[in-house]
């Protein structure tokens, strides 16, 4: 027989055992080359790395076309931002950079502007109503009476549908309620107009038997329109079966607010300035509303349901400016002299608002 390698042998034995071809596979498998995902994930990053070395190169096209009258806008290529050559070379001579542009570039048309329609002009305004001048007829029983007449036609009054789709207020309701603009009544009478004389002694006059009254009764306040003097109480009633709040908001006197909770609640008050026009409000039911004058003299009055109006006794002899005041159709003056013991009938004539 012939001689045999022991050292070969043995490194034979060694090499093929399970422990040995066990060693061999994990470090096969440990190879990056011998997984084929990682490899495709290498040749695309390549390829991408590749692409944008080559279009970063190549740049933009020379001629971009943009829409009719579009402005030139920047291009994106890869992440990397191109503007217009032109636009460049402007921006760099108008910051006193860089040479300035060969030629500029021909301004982009502008398309034309969208016909808008006309205007029409407003309707013209109604000629105003020819008022007369008042009328001062003498008297000799000392009182200065009168009428205020509306002359022309004034806006239809709003009727106030929420008095009776109220749960409460459409069980107290009485006939159609609707503001109060201009309470007309026979023969163009005009209701709610104060008549005072300006100016007049504030010591002398009559005084009032009894305290005005303001009532909350069909939710609406009666009456629209009240004067009363400096310091003089007046009552605000609640004739209503459920609550009402009376919110009063001067400008020169301090105001009030509060509630009337239960039926015929009766509440006093006075205001220590003069003041036209303080509004008193009710915010349970927004649309009632009134108005009270407040006066520094006791010569004054708020005109009737037909127009009517008589001052106070007691006015002494003298010249006088008597003003009549509408809350929509304005002021109208008139200067009267009284002499002793007589007096004046005063017809004023008065227009709405906008001549209309």
């Amino acid at each position: 027989m012939g001689a045999v390698d022991v050292g070969t042998c043995a490194r034979s034995r060694v090499s093929d055992s399970p422990r040995a071809m066990s060693s061999a596979a994990d470090r096969k498998s440990q190879s990056p080359l011998s997984d084929p995902l990682l490899i495709l994930i290498a040749l695309l990053l390549l390829l991408a790395a590749a692409a944008t070395v080559f279009f970063a190169l190549k740049g933009p096209s020379k001629e971009v076309v943009h829409e009719p009258g579009a402005k030139p806008r920047p291009i994106i290529t890869n992440q990397i931002i191109v503007v217009n050559v032109q636009e460049v070379a402007a921006a760099g001579t108008s910051h006193g950079h860089g040479a300035p542009a060969a030629e500029k570039a021909p301004a982009a048309e502008t398309p034309a502007a969208e016909a808008k329609p006309a205007i029409k002009p407003a309707p013209a305004v109604a000629a105003a109503v020819t008022v007369n001048p008042p009328k001062v007829t003498p008297t000799a029983d000392g009182k200065i009476r009168g009428r205020v007449v509306l002359k022309g036609t004034p806006p239809p009054e709003t009727v106030i549908g929420a008095v009776k789709s109220d749960a409460n207020c459409g069980k107290v309701a009485v006939g159609t309620a609707r503001t109060r603009g201009y309470v007309v009544g026979d023969d163009g009478g005009l209701r709610y107009a104060l008549v005072r004389i300006v100016q007049a002694p504030a010591g002398d006059g009559s005084k009032r038997a009894e305290p005005i009254l303001i009532d909350q009764a069909g939710c609406m306040y009666e009456p629209y329109v009240s004067a009363v003097l400096v310091g003089e109480t007046f009552k605000v009633k609640n004739s209503d079966p459920f609550m009402h709040n009376v919110n009063a908001t001067p400008k020169s006197n301090k105001g009030f607010n509060f509630a009337q909770a239960s039926k015929d609640q009766v509440n006093e008050k006075a205001f220590d300035k003069p003041e036209l026009g303080v509004k008193f409000a009710c915010n349970v039911h927004p649309w009632m509303v009134a108005y009270v004058h407040v006066l520094e003299n006791p010569f004054f009055t708020v005109t009737d349901d037909k127009g009517g109006f008589e001052l106070p006794a007691g006015l002494p002899p003298g010249k006088y400016d008597l003003e009549v005041n509408h809350l929509k159709a304005g002021v109208v003056k008139q200067s009267l002299e009284i002499a002793a013991g007589q007096g004046a009938d005063v017809v004023v004539e008065m227009a709405p608002a906008g001549g209309k």
